[in-house]
């Protein structure tokens, strides 16, 4: 059977799951947001959807099976809590909270409630992190001792002054954005190993003279010079596995690296005692360094094109008919979570920070 979803949160993510959801083959029956007119413009493009100015007139639809929360995230930890209450099962954008102890709270409800709990980790949809898993099932990197997960920005403050740059309302800035979705990518690869300690920085010196911030574009809407940029532009931090290993993370939103501002540079890098592998975000290949023939021997492997937020849709709604464990759960995107606090913890204290199990 087809699932009847609701989507909460009518902005630009909401329209990218609404119609990833509709091409998987699903019913996107309702629309909610507290902007009434925003959610009806986005329930006329949908087959049949119903506009709600509200997420608590949608999850009283008993017609409705499953949500996914696409709203700012401060709201993440609350209406996700609220949906699973309400009998639904939940896609929940990432990041799954503000914090850790928030998003324990989302896993808690969710075990009490026996209810659903996917997180929109998309970047392990992509053919590239799909392919870069098989690689490391293979067995073909070896004990895997060092990565990285690098997403270069060097110009891309979403809506400067709005809600991306308030750290009330975001959490942070591009580590808890982007830095997400490699740091993720990076730990479900290596299979989540435990963390040890964190070192890490981050840096906030082009929100504090936003009258002077050059960029050839803002994604999120143009510049609120009048606004708030509380949050950081860039962080880099060292992560140490226990029993050995190592994690470089390097993300910012803005920061003087030379190439074209307009676009973003990633580099994800897996190396192993017996082989290695690189490849970009957004990419139709990776490559496999390895020895063969007496000689040091590089493999590229193409890759078709997919649409990931619509294999990650397929797949909610999968679970969501046989109850089957999702791909991302909430126990990961709580470790996520947990790496990221203890960055701003050791930026803060200007010292390592020792993870608790």
């Amino acid at each position: 059977m087809s699932i009847r979803l609701g989507i909460i949160g009518a902005g630009s993510i909401g329209k990218v799951h609404a119609e990833a959801a509709e091409a998987a083959g699903q019913t996107v029956a309702a629309v909610a947001d507290v902007d009434l007119e925003a959610a009806g413009k986005l329930a006329a493009t949908l087959a049949g959807a119903q506009a709600f100015g509200s997420a608590e007139s949608l999850l009283a639809d008993a017609a409705i099976d499953a949500v996914v929360v696409c709203v700012p995230n401060r709201w993440h930890r609350e209406l996700a809590c609220a949906a699973l209450r309400a009998g639904k099962d939940v896609l929940l954008e990432k990041p799954m909270g503000l914090n850790a102890a928030e998003c324990q709270q989302v896993i808690d409800v969710a075990a009490e409630t026996g209810r659903l709990l996917q997180i929109g980790m998309v970047h392990r949809w992509t053919a590239v992190g799909q392919a870069a898993r098989d690689v490391v099932e293979a067995g073909d990197l070896g004990e895997i001792y060092h990565a990285k997960a690098h997403l270069y920005r060097r110009r891309g403050v979403p809506g400067l002054g709005g809600w991306f740059t308030t750290r009330q309302l975001s959490g942070g800035g591009p580590l808890v954005d982007i830095g997400v979705h490699v740091l993720d990518l990076v730990c479900w690869l290596m299979n989540f190993p435990k963390i040890e300690r964190v070192s890490g920085k981050v840096y906030s010196k082009f929100g504090k003279r936003m009258q002077g911030y050059v960029y050839e574009s803002m994604w999120a809407g143009p510049p609120k010079l009048d606004g708030v940029c509380d949050v950081e532009d860039s962080a880099h931090a060292l992560i140490y596995f226990a029993g050995g290993g190592s994690l470089d993370l390097q993300v910012s939103w803005a920061i003087n690296r030379p190439g074209d501002s307009r676009l973003e540079e990633s580099l994800i890098g897996l190396f192993g005692d017996r082989g290695g592998m690189t490849f970009e975000l957004q990419s139709d290949h990776l490559t496999v360094a390895s020895e063969r023939y007496g000689r040091n021997v590089d493999t590229r492997v193409m890759l078709p094109e997919v649409e990931p937020f619509v294999r990650q849709a397929a797949r909610f709604g999968r679970c969501v008919e046989s109850r089957e464990e999702p791909l991302a759960t909430g126990t990961q995107g709580m470790r996520v979570l947990a790496i990221l606090d203890a960055i701003y913890q050791s930026s803060e204290a200007n010292r390592d920070v020792v993870l608790e199990s």
